[in-house]
């Protein structure tokens, strides 16, 4: 093959690859609500709230989960609604916490003592999978529940509060009397300046 020719080629491989990354870049941050708005219906909605399902699917989806998940946290946060299935990761330093999936804020409490238990994620990283962040976290409801496994237990929340906070706002760290979830993320997305915040209490057995 002439070189003239092999150059075109390679300079055509390389163009083309910059427009598949270039529409990468662009697509990816939409494609978790294109998929959300694809495939939600109301029987999905329904679902969401129904703790028997809840319960029924977060055994399934941990069956098909590998063993490698476990390397990093064996206690997760799963919220099938909204494609959520990250590992709970307890660290001083919130930077590893939140990159290597949801992060528990050292000095709450955790599942198994009840009272307040904290956990924040990304709301998005341009590094799939989507599982890893709260990017759908606005469309959560009142109602929908959450599944955590906390030290090979499970514990169901429903939620019964969501709100939009200040990043200043430190009073969602406060303990609980009852045992309670409270989860939260940037607001609005792409943005550090408030708090989505999302609380749940512990449906008893």
């Amino acid at each position: 093959m002439k070189p003239k020719k092999t150059k075109k080629i390679l300079l055509f491989i390389l163009e083309l690859s910059a427009v598949f990354l270039a529409v990468y870049l662009v697509l990816l941050p939409f494609w978790p609500v294109i998929k959300y708005n694809i495939y939600f219906n109301e029987k999905i909605a329904e679902e969401a709230k129904d703790v028997e399902i809840v319960k029924k699917e977060l055994k399934i989806i941990m069956k098909g989960l590998p063993l490698s998940e476990y390397s990093i946290s064996s206690n997760r946060v799963v919220i099938k609604k909204i494609g959520v299935n990250a590992p709970i990761v307890e660290s001083s330093s919130f930077e590893y916490g939140l990159s290597q999936g949801a992060w528990h804020i050292p000095e709450t409490s955790s599942p198994d003592k009840g009272g307040n238990t904290v956990i924040t994620g990304h709301r998005f990283k341009y590094l799939p999978p989507n599982n890893l962040t709260f990017y759908l976290f606005h469309k959560l409801e009142i109602g929908d529940i959450v599944s955590i496994i906390w030290k090979e237990k499970d514990y169901f929340y429903r939620i019964k509060e969501i709100k939009i906070v200040p990043n200043t706002e430190l009073s969602i760290l406060n303990p609980t009397k009852n045992p309670t979830l409270t989860m939260f993320t940037c607001h609005p997305i792409y943005s550090t300046e408030k708090r989505l915040v999302v609380i749940g209490e512990l449906i008893e057995d």
